[in-house]
Parts: C-alpha cells; structure tokens; sequence
C-alpha cells in the first residue's frame, strides 16, 4: 500500500503537488513573497509596451485598508459579478480549483511577513466567507426568476433546477418600529410561498443574528441589509393565516430612509422580497471581524508565534518569579495527600498520580509554557488533564493573578468543563447564552447581576432615551395625523407668494363659517327633538393626580385659571356638556378634500381582486421556490439553542415598545374620541371611524366639472382632451400665471402639495435618523456602564468561562477584566480568527487543547477551506511549524479493537491502551464488539439539497437497535450517528416505526458526526450512507470526520456501508478495512451474526426482514427455562429477563383450609378458593357456590338464608 504518502496529502489535508499551481508551490515549500497570493494579487511593475510611459500593474495590497471597510457588506459587494463558480455549481472536494481571485491565502507553513499581512488575511478570509453566499444567494435567485419568465414550464421540472442557495419570502412589509435595548428595530411581515411548509422549532431558518437581503425590484438595483433581530421560537402570526413577523434590525439602506420602506403614508405601499443564504451565519462573523479591525498590530498578543511562528517558547511572564509549583489534588481548598513540589523549569520527579507520563508531560507543558500546545487523541483524557492544571494554577496563585478565561467551541462542552472545575473552585462566572446545566445557573452572569448593586448614573441614561423615544413617536403620528402640510410650512419654505397663501387663508375662513352654519342647523334639528332628561347620574369625582402631576413649586395642576374650568357639582349635570376642543382647520386640507381618503387598519384600499391576484401569483411561485423538503433547514433542538445562545445576551421576556407603522397604524388614545362637526361636515368623517387615517390620494385625477352626458359611453374616454394635455397640468405655469390657487386643478394641487410634502419628509427623516443615532449611542454607553460593572463582578472570581463567539462578542468586556491566563479547549475545532479575536493585551499564557486530526473549523465557503486553508486552525498551524508541543498517548475509551479502527490515523507514535479499556464489558446478542456489515444497496438524493440517504442503512440501524434494547440495553447506552442530514431524519422515522409497548427505540439518540464531537458512548451504530456507481464517497474520504466516527464507542462500533466502494475510492478505508480484514477477520462482512444468550443459537442478518425471526430478541426456540415458580418457560426464545414476565400455567398451591387446588394461572396472587362446591344447610336444601364464600356463610349463622325462602329460615 501506499498508504503513508497517500495519508500526508489526503487526511492530513495537504493539497496534491501540482508544478504548475504556484499557490501550492507556496504551501508545500513555505515561500514568501508574492506567491502569497493568487496571480491577480501579485506586485508586478513590468511596463505595458503598447501604452508607452505608462506603468502596468495590479492591484497593490494596502493591509491597513481593512480598519477602514465596512463589516455589513456594502450593495456594489453583493451585486459583484465575479461570485466563484465553483461554488456556485456544487461543494465540490476535488483540489483542481485555482485559489479565488483577490483574496489572500491562509500561510499554513512558514510565518507571515508581518502582523498587518496577517490581520489583512484571516480578516479577509472572513469577510468572504461571510459574503460569498450572500452574492450566490442573489445571483441564483435571479436566474430562477428569469428562467420562471422565459419558461413557464421550468417550475414543472424540479430535477433541472440547480441547489439554489438562498430562501425567499414574498410580501415584506413594514408593520412597526419596534424600540430594542441596542437600537430601532422594524417589525416586518412576510409571506412563505404556497406549498411551502416549516416546523418552526426545528428551522433555521430566520434564527436571531440570520443576515437578510430585501428589495422592492427583486435586486436589480434596490437592496437592503438587515440582521434578524427577534424571531422565537415560531414567527408570531400576522393579519391572515399567510402571514408572519419578525423584528430585524435595518443595518445598511440604499435609500438612506430612517422608516426603511420608503413614505408608509402613502396610499400604496411598496412590497418587498427578502432572501437569506442558506450558509453562514452572520452572528459569528460579526464580533470577529469587528474585533479584529480593533487590532493594532504593534499590539498583537503573542505575535512572534502567531506571525514569526517562532519556536521559542518561555516562561509566562507571571510565573517567572515562581517556579515551585505544589501538583498535589486540593479538595475544598485543603490539600488531599502529602505535596508534590516541583520546579517547573526543571525535571519532575515521579510521584503516584492517576496520570500517565504523557499526561503528566502535558500538565508540565501547560504550566511551563507561554503558549502551550496540548493534543489529545479520543479518549486520552485532555480535558481531564486540562482541569487538573487550572486546579494547579488556583491553588499556587492567589486572587491577585486575576481569573483564568476559559473558552471552548459550544455551549455544551462549555459546561461539561465548568462542571469539572466545579468539582473543587466555586468562584466561577459563566458569561453570555444560556446553560443547560442546573449547577451553573447560579453562576450564570445574568443570575450575578441581580445581586450586585445598580450601576452608578445609569438611571439618566435611560430617561434620556425613553425621552428620544417620545420624541420619534410623536413625529410618527405627525406622519400619519397630519398628512398634509400646514400654511405656516408652506411660508416657512416659500412654497406660494403671499396673495396665493392669501387665498388659502380666504379659503380656510369660507369653510369654517360654512361648518358652523351646517352645524347649527343640525343642532337644531336636534334639539327639537330632545326629550327632557328625567334623572341626573351622579357627579364623579375628578381623578387624583399623580406625583408627576404636580408642578416643582409643590401645587398641582388639579385648578385652571381663574374661569378655566367647571366645579365638581356640574360634571354630572347632562346639560352642562365637556367643551369639545375644536381642531384649528388647515386650508391645505379643505383644498386637497378631493383627494384625501380614510384608511383603517385592514388597508380598505386593498381590494379583493388584488388579493386574489397576489394570492395565485403565489400558487405559481411557490413552485419556483419550493423548498420544503430542504433537510439543511431542518436542526437539532441542541443546534438551534446553540446558535440562539451565541446571539441572545441574556433571558429578556419584557415586551419591546413598538409604534404601528403603515396600515396598521392606529392613534393612541387616552379617551374615546368624539367626531365633531368639522370633521363630519369638512373633513366627510362617519362617526365610529376612530381608527381611521387620512391619506392623500396622489393618483386621483379630479373629472370636468361640466360633462355631456347625454352620449356617455362608459367603456369610452368623453372628458376633455385638452384638459388633460400635460402642458396643461404643468406646476410652474400655474404657479405663475394664476394667484388663485382655488382655480388650480386637482392634479395641479397634487403636485404642488407632493413637493411640499416631499420637502417635509425630508426633514422628519434627518430628524429621526438623528433621534435614532442618538438612542443607538445613548445605548452603546448603557452597554460601557454595564461592560464595567460586569467586569468588576468578573474580577470577583476565579474562573471565566465563554464559548469562542461569546469571548469575541464581549471582547472589550474581557480586555476590561485583564486577564493573565486563557485555556482554550476544543482549540483545533475552531478557526484561527476566532481564538486571535478572543486574545487581549494582558494575556500572558495561552493553553490550547484539541486534535487537530479530528473535526477541522467549518466554513461556509468549500473553497475557501480547500484552496485558502481556511479550514486550518491555529492550533494545527503551530503543530505544523513544530511549535513544542504534547501529544497524549493512552486511550482510556474503546476496546482495544475498536481503537484499532483509528490505528492508521494515530501511528506516529501509534495510541495505547490503558489498562481499564481490557475490563470493558463485550456487547450481549452479538458475537463481534466490532463489525463492518456491508453492503451493495443505491444511496438516494434529497430533493433540492446536497444532502444524500441510504433507506437500506437507515432500516438496518432502526432493526439493530431495536434488538439491543431487546437485549436490556437502555435508550441512553445507544447512538446513531451519520455524516448526513438527509440521513439523520430518514433514521428518526424509521426509529419511531420500531415503537412498541414495551420499548420505544425512538428515544435513541440520532446525530451528525459533527455534533458529536467530544462525545461517547457504550455502543455505536455508524451509516456511512454513500453507495453509487459513479464511485462518489464525498465527507467520508475526509479523515478528520472518519477519525471522529469510529472513536466514539466504548464497548461495541457497528458500521453499515459499501465497503468495496470505501476501499476502491480512498486510501485510508483501505487501511482501516484492511486492518479488520488482517487482524479480526470475523469482524467484516455482509452479514452479521446475532447470537442468542440462553441457547447460544446464532442467526446471521443480512437485511432488515431478517430480523423478524427473531421478534424476542432470542432464537427460534421455545425458551423453556425455569421460572421462580418452577414452571417452564414456553414462549418463544427471548433476551429479556423473566422477572417482569407472568408465567400462564395453572397454579400449584393448594389451600390449606380446605385443601382444595388453586385454580388461578400461577402469575396471579391466589386470594381465596374459587372451586365450586355443594353445601346443605339445616333446612335441608342445598346451594352451590365459590368455596370461599359457602365456607364463610356457614361460619357466620346470621348470614346463612335460604335461598328458597322456606319456613325454616
């Protein structure tokens, strides 16, 4: 085999040597230079000889240039042309690809040039990885909307449509402003395409921190960023059934509009559509990159290893005046055994630990080192040996080292590590998410916060900002109120001459004289015919005031000025009306009457046919865009909580203020309004329309007011040509050549007013995107205060524990803590950018604990990780430039056996077990603690996805762990885990087919390789899925995702695949099988052997009906063992224990009162005899009965009677 040449360059990830590739010349010969980047990047300053004296060259590369771009893409980045194809077609995992143009390589081998080159790369590298999708997302959304147009019949033909790599949303709207902790969020409402179905609570789709693109002209040249603010766990549901909301947070605006959607006072609304990229997660992006260009690179931590990849390690600078450490185990602050000095920067001696010599190597180089680097194969205990350095350094240092910051990839492993430190130092901090753990919740520094004093002037700061809030309400409702200019707005701008705002004013006078004529009369009419009131209700007292009622002088404000107001006794009086507050009339409004029309809340304007319209434009785009079946939507209840605690700051339930925006909204009212007589007679108003708003109607055209209608045809234009001409409705021709502005016709008018209104709207929006910035700002200093007195908490304990995007989040809240020490577990899982964005300027020792030849970081471009590298931690880059670091050696997990499965992974030095591992108990029912079961079944393909499924594997594995719980297995001992989505679904149904009375298997754990990282359990069932002939294996040619399957069982690993296809297509399957093949011969083939454990009968399966010969768990015989009660077993042969089992045979107690057989089964508790038996009694007759009975009658005289009632009784 060619195995060793084959592994370097396929698990280990180094790219196939290719002379021609100068990236790769870079990569494996660890040049600088140009070569860093691709050839569009390189220097070249070669003259252009057809352009003489003029200098040639591209693009030079300004490092500094990232303090200066924007983290939120901007629109020119996203409508770009040059998304990689690559990509875009497929995540292909051939290497044949160039490196993308304009992006910097990942330096793998050999140091960077500088610290600049080096924050320029990693924070390039994700920023495209952040943008990539989003431009794919928008690309492939247009061509399916152009080829919908071109095509009618492409929606019919889903199998010749790409992966399309966004989610659409149809119908966006605004609904309100919604007023946030951070800033003015919008609340929106959405619609899904037909057919389209979500399970919410298991969607991704839309979750807190997702980056959404919308646009009213389906992107051609509109575009809005915005990150979603506030989903839960399900959309609340909006106006119809249709309909949802969500809050985002409008991040970047083409149209600059403080409202976002454009004027939503307007008559129309505009309607937008909205995508999100099915990859990347914005959240994670944002802190890092934000982080990162805070980075001066004169500050860099630990520069000379992360640039220079020095290999100088030293002592951390804290630790060099002590060097005499005690290792000794401390419990509850008190040493558990005689001390273990040692002398740190010296050979230890040898003292009886619970540690082998490369663990106690590892705990060496944790504390002697600056940057330590530990790797720890599967079930090596590095995270034990993690914990139990943390537990040296508390122990030797007092407070005054400051608090160790811990940092692992999830939440999960996160507490499973506080949980250990736990175990002896309860001073510890938990910050950002949510834990899961009941012993963490008093720790949590949400929980800490309630019992630390307020913070010092932060009270001011909120008024100020309820205060701002106030204010852009109020504007608002100018907005919707008042959609007309006013005569003083129209002076103030200049907008007519003085005799035309003269007219106006005329204008203004004629109506009010004329309201109150009609008025009057009405009051008359009225009056006429009222009835004379016969009772008076009583008087109600006035309100009391409120504090805030009263005036600083201490007086209230309960009296009016003198004659202002009514005495008590007169409130009641139904004579003595309230003095209805009479609106001062607007002109503009009296000469726009014709165009101005009310609106509720429902949008009357929206007619059905439109609706019906929108409704089957739907029905046929929901064919373009269906992806319901999308199984990337679907994730894990763990997954979903982990993305939401890496974006919710701490449990929040308060309900955000909000103001309607559009059609929905409504006036706030402290009392029932009452329509007055201008409002019925000027302004047309029905009473009972409260909720009503004015519009302008800027598309009604006012009709002649003199029209023939003797010849009207309806479906024929008869009004006046000239009059329409539209020289004849041109602004400036009116506006100077006629002063009355009462002859101006409609659509004059409307122009006029448009611009007015324009002009207004201009200045309400500078005012509210100044109220805005101003409460964003005011914000930022509640977070600062509230940065400080964390800190000043955190300082209080000992320990700090934060996953990686939390410790980026709260950046600027660990450089205010100051810590001395960080331990970083699951360090090789995460990118490189991640740990670098967690360091900050006090940081004097590094411990990183992974294995890097295990999961790799995950990025959401394919080729990013494959041609840039950006899939290469930190933690591995340091290992490859032979940083000193230690590798654990003894495995303390699987049977030896089933670690011989990873042996051609770990075999430079090859992994060891320890001596417990032999004591590991062997697997009931089947005779191999290891076994490949093979097979030649076809895979199947999601629809839509890249996801793939074996229904034979996903049968096979629901069958199989059936039988173990047959076997007294517990739900809890099994796992099921796979490398595809598609496949971890098609397994969960097929569990939950297996549900019977006495076992439910659907309560087996199903998982993604992935998301079980770290993990491990008794058995292990594994569907590898791939099965083709066009010999495709996709991830599981990826060693690091094959190193993590086959390392998580400890006493039984069960794999289903094709393994001749496995070993045709990939040099490390052919190791691994052929070492089963070698060495455990029995452990490899196409059936697998059951083995029963009463008879020791096997029975060989093969496929998923075989395992119905066997429905107990057993063999095909009669059990025939002997039951406590003596009696055989006949049932069929059985796994389970008798104890729980009623055996049906006839009882063999007899009574000793009366000697008689039980006649019950032998199950059954034996009570009283129930044989019949003829008694006399002393009349003579005789009854028949249950012995029991007769016995207890003729034993107690009262109850003996006849039953047929003779004399004698």
């Amino acid at each position: 085999m060619t195995w060793t040449m084959d592994m370097q360059q396929g698990w280990d990830s180094a790219p196939v040597s290719h002379q021609a590739e100068p990236w790769n010349q870079t990569y494996d010969n660890g040049e600088t230079g140009e070569a860093r980047f691709s050839k569009h990047d390189a220097l070249t300053f070669k003259l252009n000889a057809d352009i003489p004296d003029k200098p040639f060259f591209t693009q030079e590369i300004n490092y500094s240039s990232i303090q200066d771009r924007s983290i939120i893409p901007e629109p020119e980045d996203i409508f770009e042309e040059d998304a990689p194809q690559e990509y875009q077609q497929n995540s292909t995992y051939s290497r044949g690809f160039q490196p993308l143009p304009n992006i910097p390589v990942n330096r793998v081998n050999g140091s960077y040039e500088s610290a600049e080159e080096y924050l320029y790369t990693h924070f390039e590298l994700m920023r495209n990885d952040l943008l990539i999708p989003l431009k794919t997302a928008v690309r492939s959304y247009k061509e399916t909307v152009n080829m919908n147009k071109n095509d009618p019949s492409y929606a019919d033909h889903p199998e010749a449509q790409p992966i399309r790599g966004f989610r659409a949303y149809e119908h966006v709207k605004l609904k309100s402003l919604v007023f946030s902790p951070r800033h003015v969020g919008y609340r929106i409402s959405f619609r899904l395409p037909y057919h389209v179905r979500i399970s919410w609570p298991q969607s991704k789709r839309l979750i807190e921190g997702t980056l959404v693109l919308l646009s009213k002209d389906s992107f051609e040249k509109d575009i809005k960023i915005a990150t979603v603010v506030e989903r839960g766990e399900e959309p609340v549901r909006g106006s119809n059934r249709f309909e949802y909301l969500i809050t985002i947070h409008l991040e970047r605006d083409n149209e600059n509009d403080p409202l976002g959607f454009g004027d939503p006072t307007l008559s129309t609304e505009d309607k937008y559509v909205m995508l999100e990229a099915t990859d990347g997660y914005f959240e994670a992006y944002r802190h890092i990159l934000s982080t990162i260009q805070k980075i001066s690179p004169s500050e860099l931590p630990f520069s000379p290893y992360l640039v220079d990849v020095s290999k100088d390690v030293q002592l951390p600078h804290y630790a060099a005046m002590k060097r005499n450490y005690d290792i000794a185990e401390y419990r509850g602050g008190k040493r558990s055994g005689p001390a273990m000095p040692v002398d740190i920067t010296q050979a230890w001696p040898k003292y009886r630990m619970a540690m082998d010599n490369t663990q106690m190597d590892a705990l060496k180089t944790m504390l002697s080192n600056n940057i330590a680097v530990v790797q720890g194969p599967p079930g090596t205990g590095k995270t034990y040996v993690g914990t139990y350095a943390m537990r040296v350094l508390l122990n030797n240092f007092s407070t005054s080292i400051g608090p160790i910051v811990c940092i692992c990839q999830t939440n999960h492993a996160l507490d499973q590590f506080l949980e250990h430190i736990l175990d002896y130092e309860d001073k510890i901090v938990r910050i950002g998410g949510r834990s899961k753990s009941d012993l963490l919740k008093d720790h949590l520094l949400y929980e800490l916060r309630k019992q630390a004093e307020s913070v010092r002037g932060i009270g001011h700061l909120y008024r100020k900002r309820d205060d701002i809030q106030k204010q852009i309400t109020k504007i608002i409702a100018e907005m919707y109120e008042e959609p007309c200019v006013t005569l003083d707005y129209v002076k103030k701008i200049n907008g007519l001459n003085p005799i035309q705002r003269d007219y106006l004013g005329r204008l203004a006078a004629y109506e009010e004289k004329r309201a109150n004529k009609m008025a009057s009369a009405k009051a008359k009419i009225d009056d006429d015919g009222d009835d004379w009131v016969t009772s008076t209700p009583s008087p109600t007292p006035p309100p009391a005031p409120s504090p805030r009622s009263r005036s600083r002088n201490g007086r209230g404000r309960q009296q009016k000025g003198r004659g202002g107001g009514r005495d008590d006794w007169a409130s009641g009086n139904p004579n003595i009306q309230d003095p209805v507050e009479t609106k001062e009339i607007n002109p503009i409004e009296i000469w726009l009457k014709d165009a101005i029309e009310f609106v509720g809340p429902s949008s009357s304007l929206f007619t059905y046919t439109d609706q019906l319209k929108e409704d089957l434009l739907d029905t046929q785009q929901g064919l373009v865009f269906e992806d319901d079946m999308d199984e990337s939507d679907l994730v894990d209840e763990e997954e979903l909580r982990e993305i939401a605690a890496n974006f919710v700051e701490e449990p929040d339930t308060r309900k955000r203020p909000m103001i309607h925006i559009g059609s929905g909204y409504q006036k706030k009212r402290d009392q029932p309004s009452v329509v007055t007589m201008y409002d019925m007679h000027v302004e047309n108003k029905r009473p009972g329309a409260e909720n009503e708003r004015k519009i302008i109607n800027y598309k009604k055209i006012q009709a002649p007011r003199t029209l023939d209608t003797s010849s009207f045809n309806f479906f024929e234009d008869t009004i006046d040509q000239s009059a329409l001409e539209p020289q004849h409705y041109v602004l400036e021709r009116w506006m100077k050549e006629e002063p009355d502005v009462t002859m101006w016709p409609l659509p004059v008018r409307l122009k006029a007013h448009k611009k007015w209104a324009d002009l207004r709207y201009q200045e309400q929006c500078g005012a509210l995107r100044n109220l805005m910035r101003e409460y964003e700002e005011i914000s930022a200093e509640i977070r600062r205060l509230n940065t400080r007195s964390d800190a000043r908490l955190c300082r209080e304990n000992r320990v700090i524990g934060m996953t990686s995007t939390a410790a980026a989040k709260y950046h600027d809240l660990l450089e205010e803590i100051k810590p001395r020490i960080m331990v970083v577990e699951e360090a090789a899982e995460m990118m490189e950018s991640h740990i670098v964005s967690a360091l900050t300027r006090s940081l004097q020792h590094l411990v990183l604990i992974g294995d890097h030849q295990q999961l790799r970081p995950q990025s959401a471009v394919h080729a990013l990780s494959e041609q840039h590298f950006l899939n290469v931690s930190l933690f591995e880059r340091l290992v490859r430039n032979e940083l000193p670091f230690t590798r654990l050696s003894h495995q303390r997990r699987m049977r030896p056996e089933i670690r011989m499965l990873i042996d051609p992974i770990y075999n430079d030095p090859p992994l060891r077990d320890h001596p417990d591992v032999l004591q590991r108990a062997t697997v009931r029912g089947i005779d191999e603690s290891v076994y490949f079961l093979s097979h030649n079944e076809a895979e199947s393909s999601v629809a839509d996805t890249a996801s793939k499924t074996n229904e034979h594997e996903a049968l096979m594995a629901a069958k199989l762990s059936t039988y173990l719980l047959l076997q007294g297995y517990t739900p809890e001992d099994i796992t099921i885990i796979t490398m595809y989505s598609g496949q971890k679904s098609l397994i969960k149904r097929s569990l939950r087919a297996e549900r019977r009375p006495d076992l439910d298997p659907a309560l087996i754990h199903v998982s993604s390789v992935d998301g079980y990282q770290g993990e491990e359990n008794r058995i292990i069932i594994l569907s590898l899925v791939r099965s083709n002939a066009a010999g495709q294996i996709g991830f599981l040619k990826v060693a690091n995702r094959v190193c993590v399957a086959l390392s998580r069982a400890k006493e039984g690993m069960y794999i289903l695949g094709n393994a001749g296809l496995l070993c045709e297509r990939s040099d490390l399957w052919n190791e691994i099988v052929g070492n089963l093949e070698d060495n455990l011969k029995s452990s490899i083939g196409t059936h697998l052997r059951l083995r029963c454990t009463r008879h020791g009968v096997p029975t060989d399966v093969q496929w998923p009906v075989d395992f119905a010969t066997i429905p107990g768990g057993g063999c095909t015989r009669v059990c025939d063992e002997t039951l406590r009660c003596g009696h055989k077993c006949t049932t069929v042969c059985h796994a389970t224990d008798h104890k729980d089992m009623h055996c049906r045979e006839q009882c063999r107690r007899v009574f000793s009162d009366c000697n008689h057989p039980c006649t019950r089964q032998c199950w059954e508790h034996c009570g009283t005899c129930l044989t019949n038996i003829t008694a006399r009694l002393p009349c003579g007759h005789e009854i028949e009965g249950e012995c029991a009975k007769i016995r207890r009658m003729m034993l107690n005289a009262a109850c003996m009677r006849c039953p047929y009632n003779c004399a004698r009784t």
